[in-house]
């Protein structure tokens, strides 16, 4: 898979969605690149040429000079520094953005503050929250309102060594998979970079990346082959080692451009913001005593119940519940010492079929008390020839059977599908919903 196309195409979700908000900023005349393709004989397809794009052979640099801090990780608390602005703009049909973001070329991290994001149009200005990018494609977000600051962490759960070794590969894959076109844009309509188009195909979208001159950036391959900051814009080394600026990106009736690059220093600390595990530590204490104290409750009813069979629904009910409640314990415990959303119980239970199964059992086996309590009823009702109760208990058994079963099937489909989609976390979660709309509902008893 390329890295670059997958960024690129989370990217332009995203953008996807912004342009759908009311608030957007229409692009600046000024800042506006017309995007000019000169078709030309394509002499050679496999990397930019010096003349394509524009650069000095003289004043190209050569020394590595980017990357080599890319397995030095920043905690939420730490300090991110950046050396260099990005400004671009988006265009789609729904309507035209302009923004910027902050890039450390030493050690890939990535910066949108609060400005940039209201620049976007992608919130309101309400409190400040402020976006950080790692280049393991970790997002941090820092979060000052009314209540408090607040810093919270979205992992991508993949490590950096893996990162490192993909992007060498992928950047093999890119130059063999996406071809020259013969479109190249030079300085004109307020484009600063000349570019080269490529254009390929990627799971049957056809996408077109643009390659300038990377300035006075070099990558260093022995750490990676990527750096690319926020909306895929940012740099890649090809295979021979030269580093190309990615100026450039379209698809599907989306195009994101860089308008500049420039020299910066801007920081940002997170040492005043707490951390959200930290927050969901304060209560852990408390939470704990409270669900202690609900199964205690549960094994006093359990004693005290005279019929056996309900007896043995009730204490397989509190194994189950003791299950999840350990396995919600545990993920708790790694959420408050990562403050990663990742790690949130509903988040990693969600999408685990063991979980889920316990989930449904513990509401299938309240389900199933709830059935031997009507039969009870029905009994104690033909005992006494009420005829009405008769009918309202028989009515509830047939309804509450029903029920059980939706349950039973939803279970057995709901695990299927995260089973048969587990690598698959977009047509999963699409399929899940499907399957919740459709049989998720509960039909209500008209027994009365």
């Amino acid at each position: 898979m390329l890295k670059i196309i997958t960024y690129s195409l989370l990217l332009l979700s995203f953008a996807t969605v912004l342009a759908q908000k009311p608030v957007v900023k229409k692009v600046p005349q000024k800042s506006t690149i017309e995007v000019v393709s000169v078709q030309s004989e394509v002499k050679n397809n496999g990397e930019p040429t010096i003349i394509e794009l524009g650069e000095s052979p003289t004043k190209s640099a050569t020394t590595p000079n980017s990357g080599k801090d890319f397995g030095k990780e920043i905690p939420l608390k730490g300090t991110f520094s950046f050396n260099k602005k990005v400004g671009f703009m988006v265009n789609s049909s729904e309507g035209n953005m302009v923004s910027y973001f902050y890039l450390n070329t030493r050690n890939g991290y990535a910066m949108q503050d609060h400005k940039a994001l209201l620049e976007l149009g992608a919130m309101e200005d309400d409190g400040e929250v402020n976006q950080i990018k790692s280049p393991n494609n970790d997002f941090y977000q820092y979060i000052k309102s009314s209540e408090g600051n607040y810093a919270m962490k979205m992992g991508s759960q993949q490590s950096m060594v893996i990162h490192d070794m993909e992007t060498k590969e992928l950047s093999k894959i890119f130059f063999k998979t996406f071809k020259k076109t013969g479109a190249k844009v030079g300085k004109t309509g307020g484009n600063k970079y000349p570019r080269v188009e490529y254009s390929g195909t990627y799971e049957g979208k056809k996408m077109s990346i643009w390659l300038s001159s990377s300035q006075d950036i070099v990558l260093d391959t022995k750490f990676t082959s990527s750096l690319v900051g926020f909306w895929g814009l940012g740099f890649i080394a090809s295979p021979s080692g030269k580093t190309y600026m990615i100026t450039g990106i379209e698809e599907s009736g989306v195009s994101i451009f860089m308008t500049y690059i420039e020299n910066s220093s801007f920081s940002f600390s997170g040492a005043s913001y707490k951390p959200a595990g930290d927050v969901m530590g304060a209560g852990a204490a408390t939470r704990k005593n409270e669900m202690n104290a609900a199964v205690k409750a549960m094994y006093e009813a359990a004693q005290n119940e005279e019929d056996p069979q309900k007896r043995a629904l009730m204490m397989q009910q509190i194994k189950n519940a003791e299950a999840m409640l350990k396995d919600t314990s545990v993920d708790l415990e790694k959420f408050e010492k990562s403050s990663d959303i990742a790690d949130l119980p509903s988040n990693t239970q969600a999408n685990n079929p063991e979980a889920t199964a316990q989930y449904y059992d513990m509401m299938i086996l309240q389900i199933e008390q709830a059935i031997l309590e009507h039969k009870k009823q029905l009994r104690s009702h033909e005992a006494s020839g009420y005829s009405t109760g008769i009918t309202s208990s028989t009515c509830m058994i047939k309804c509450t059977e029903a029920e059980r079963n939706r349950l039973q099937k939803l279970k057995s489909n709901h695990i299927k599908i995260l089973n048969d989609y587990k690598n698959d976390e977009e047509k999963r979660d699409a399929k899940v919903n499907e399957l919740l709309e459709r049989s998720g509902t509960p039909t209500a008893c008209n027994c009365d």
